[in-house]
């Protein structure tokens, strides 16, 4: 059939910090943290300091190499990308720096 191929594909749709959604064509089967490298790059992010969540909180953290499909995500999920790079809009699901403690002069 020639449409075979696409009925493998599923769309999940990626909210990004800036709030701007992505709409991304992937294999069930593509590792999650390929398609977290993707969505990312798409963003214009790195990689390394983004990671989805399906409700802004908790990020999801498969094991390396772990399929799409074996998340549990389905065609149509909406997904967050959480970045903690400055400046990204994503910055309040960082945690902020430890504040400095000041020297205190003893008496």
């Amino acid at each position: 059939a020639p449409y075979a191929l696409g009925s493998l594909l599923m769309i999940l749709r990626v909210r990004t910090p800036s709030g701007g959604t992505l709409k991304l064509r992937v294999e069930p089967s593509l590792a999650f943290d390929a398609f977290l490298t993707q969505a990312a790059a798409e963003a214009g992010l790195p990689s390394a300091a983004c990671s989805l969540s399906l409700n802004r909180k908790e990020s999801l953290s498969p094991a390396a190499g772990t399929p799409l499909s074996q998340v549990g995500l389905a065609g149509g999920d909406l997904l967050y990308l959480l970045s903690s790079e400055p400046g990204s809009g994503g910055a309040a699901t960082a945690a902020p720096p430890p504040a400095a403690a000041a020297p205190v002069a003893a008496p």
